[in-house]
């Protein structure tokens, strides 16, 4: 049962602009996919030799990735889910097949059926993950695969920078480790499948040129590893036979 005495406090400002607008050149998409290498890598592995499957995406920003989905798996059904309704308008017009519908992210379970569910940035925008992780339950089919990424708490950068870390934002609300993740999630119906963290994006020095093409090359074709001090927490968990 989803805890209602939070689902109402939303961390995102309709009064500002959004700072999630983002631009839609040919570069900034090669940009844009090179950052979510590893994602759309963990995605096919799951359910990408599958002749159909449906994927949702929860907190859709600007589209891109439900775009690149939607172009790489032409006969896959994909739903999106955005609170803010300027990037459902954004979104929307990225996309060919697929249908983005403003919603909260903390309480999605009659959105449907579907065999995976992918989030990126999100979770650390709600003030009740645990109404997240609920909601992904309901709507998983059965053996139902769950991917996010957040920022990871435990990062060198935060170690490094203190409170000048940029994870370190108004709208960032729920920030953990990796291993309070973990243990949230198995806590709450789903066993590990994997989960590590990404590389040194929130080191300034080490994100700009000439030392950020290492990370970027890092980011590009390991994705992640199994510990618990990259930048970024990258967790995917089955749900549990034991629900």
């Amino acid at each position: 049962m989803l805890d209602n005495n939070v689902t109402q406090r939303i961390s995102v400002d309709l009064n500002c602009d959004t700072p999630y607008s983002e631009p839609d050149s040919r570069f900034y998409r090669i940009k844009r996919k090179m950052m979510y290498s590893n994602l759309l890598k963990i995605i096919h592995r799951y359910v990408g030799n599958r002749v159909s499957a449906s994927i949702l995406e929860v907190g859709t920003g600007s589209g891109f990735l439900l775009s690149f989905l939607e172009n790489k798996y032409p006969n896959y059904f994909f739903k999106g889910l955005e609170y803010d309704p300027r990037l459902v308008q954004l979104t929307n017009s990225k996309l060919n097949r697929s249908v983005v519908i403003q919603g909260n992210a903390e309480d999605f379970h009659s959105f449907g059926s579907f065999d995976l569910l992918v989030s990126s940035q999100v979770i650390e925008h709600l003030y009740s993950p645990v109404n997240f992780i609920l909601s992904a339950k309901s709507v998983l089919k059965e053996n139902g695969v769950l991917v996010f990424t957040t920022p990871n708490l435990d990062c060198i950068a935060r170690r490094l920078l203190g409170n000048k870390w940029h994870g370190y934002r108004y709208d960032h609300v729920s920030l953990k480790t990796r291993k309070e993740w973990d243990e949230l999630l198995v806590k709450n119906g789903f066993e590990r499948i994997y989960s590590g963290s990404t590389f040194f994006s929130g080191i300034p020095v080490l994100n700009r040129f000439p030392l950020g093409i290492i990370n970027w090359m890092l980011l590009y074709f390991i994705g992640s590893l199994r510990w618990n001090m990259g930048e970024s927490y990258v967790g995917v968990f089955r749900l549990s036979s034991k629900k």
